[in-house]
């Protein structure tokens, strides 16, 4: 007991002294680059995200989202440049992929719609590809955007085109965004859900997109076809590039809330229920259940694992103290 009672002491010391620099240095901290937590992650993902997609139930709001969308862009490039091989396609030249980046700009300017949410909903649906299969399981969804009987593509009726046009990219980004004559688009779909003002209302839009509906319910991973599309979305939204996805569609449709599994500004400002990664974590470093008398008040444990969480959480101040400076910026 005395070793673990030490080695309690001893971390406690490291993460205070962590705690103490951390908020020394913020000043320095809010002139970088990066202007929020996630932009931080690696690109991994970052939270199960279940539920009906608002705030209070853990879900990122609109300015924790990734920082802006030359940022979103220029994160996925690596996925992007290399999209069309999973199906034996040629992959995206340059100036193919430019003239995404270009689409997604003119058609957000026209229709209002968040450019970081299209290019979110393009990724989700083909990964950037020019040259993305046309599907159909009872309706043609065509092009980056897999769109509701669209007439963008670069890949329809057994025609592939090398290179794919700038104008069939533009219309293949009009076709999922202002929709078609056949089905609406995001931007329907989220005035459809509440307007641009509530972010659930892009993430019910994005279920919507995927499914046609929103489940009675209000779950986003109940209903039918892809039962993570939300949740994926959304962690698109927060920086999600390299990894696979930590949602699973059998479970998530009986998920409530958010679950994050990384750092969460949301878990800063009070927002959200959720509670920071390193508290999280706490039990498996210290597997406090192992030894039953860690139970009782006058454990040699209390003490210095008192003093252990009291680091934690100043650690985690300081940590969300610098998130909020970022998300000012």
């Amino acid at each position: 007991m005395a070793i673990w009672s030490s080695f309690l002491t001893i971390l406690s010391l490291q993460l205070i002294a962590e705690a103490s620099n951390a908020s020394s240095n913020l000043s320095s901290l809010v002139g970088k680059a990066e202007n929020s937590l996630h932009e931080r992650s690696a690109g991994r993902y970052a939270a199960v995200l279940g539920g009906n997609g608002m705030i209070s139930d853990g879900w990122p709001s609109i300015d924790q989202w990734i920082g802006s969308f030359e940022i979103m862009f220029e994160n996925n490039q690596g996925v992007v440049s290399a999209s069309c091989s999973q199906w034996g396609l040629s992959n995206n030249s340059e100036d193919e992929t430019d003239s995404i980046k270009d689409a997604i700009h003119q058609v957000a300017n026209s229709s209002g719609v968040d450019a970081r949410f299209i290019f979110s909903i393009v990724m989700q649906e083909s990964q950037g590809c020019v040259r993305v299969q046309t599907t159909d399981n009872g309706v043609i969804n065509p092009g980056l955007m897999q769109s509701h009987a669209g007439s963008g593509s670069c890949n329809k009726g057994g025609i592939i085109q090398n290179p794919c046009p700038q104008s069939e990219i533009h219309q293949m980004i009009i076709d999922g965004v202002e929709g078609t004559p056949a089905g609406p688009g995001l931007k329907a779909l989220i005035a459809q859900e509440g307007g641009s003002t509530d972010v659930a209302s892009f993430y019910k839009a994005a279920r919507a997109y995927n499914s046609g509906t929103v489940a009675s319910s209000g779950n986003l991973g109940q209903g039918i076809a892809t039962h993570c599309y939300a949740s994926d979305t959304a962690n698109r939204l927060l920086g999600w590039t390299n990894g696979p996805s930590l949602c699973a569609p059998n479970v998530i449709g009986m998920v409530s809330a958010a679950h994050w599994e990384g750092k969460s500004a949301s878990a800063c400002d009070g927002t959200s229920t959720t509670t920071p990664s390193r508290l999280v974590s706490l039990p498996h470093v210290f597997p406090f259940s192992s030894h039953p008398e860690s139970s009782s008040l006058h454990s040699p444990y209390t003490s210095a694992f008192a003093t252990t969480t009291s680091a934690l959480i100043s650690l985690n101040t300081a940590q969300c103290a610098c998130s909020r400076k970022r998300l000012q910026v």
